[in-house]
């Protein structure tokens, strides 16, 4: 590839890994039956054994590490999630948010592929947006750490009513243990 994959050319990466994937499955298909042939002894030339026997080989070792691949990055795409975001959060101004992006699993095929089905397959640029500016998801107040407390903070920042709820501290449940 020879490239960092990026906006730009990420629909071609999961392209390209997709169609490595079925060429390694063509060619351990079409080199199966001289496999067989090899086992039931009918190949007579050793030269051709041994090639045989390579090429099937490297086809299946290529077509699982490439299935490896391309299932992990099909699982970002469904998350709508870069490799870097995967290991690191992308931080918000709520905090660090690991599903920011994440838009739902059509909307984000379509923010990697396009909205036109019948061009997915095809290597034709035709994702969503530009580049520099991406849709989130919208973040509820329930959702909003800064918001999820039961407690509201007063505008000078001092809770003025202390706060009786019948339950008891954790200081006087560790005096009664």
């Amino acid at each position: 590839v020879n490239n960092c994959i990026g906006f730009s050319n990420y629909k071609f990466f999961l392209l390209f890994l997709a169609y490595s994937l079925l060429y390694c499955l063509y060619i351990a298909a079409t080199v199966f039956k001289y496999f067989i042939k090899y086992w039931t002894g009918e190949l007579t030339n050793g030269r051709s054994k041994f090639h045989v026997l390579f090429l099937l080989f490297v086809a299946v070792m290529f077509f699982v590490s490439l299935l490896f691949l391309f299932g992990y990055h099909c699982w970002l795409v469904s998350r709508n999630r870069s490799t870097l975001e995967a290991f690191s959060a992308p931080v918000f101004q709520n905090g660090p948010d690991k599903n920011g992006f994440n838009l739902g699993f059509v909307k984000n095929l379509q923010q990697v592929f396009g909205e036109e089905k019948k061009l997915w397959l095809l290597p034709i640029a035709s994702s969503q947006g530009d580049g520099h500016f991406f849709p989130m998801r919208a973040l509820c107040e329930a959702q909003n750490p800064l918001l999820a407390n039961e407690e509201q903070w007063e505008d000078d920042g001092i809770d003025e009513e202390p706060h009786d709820s019948g339950e008891a501290s954790s200081l006087a449940i560790e005096r009664e243990t």
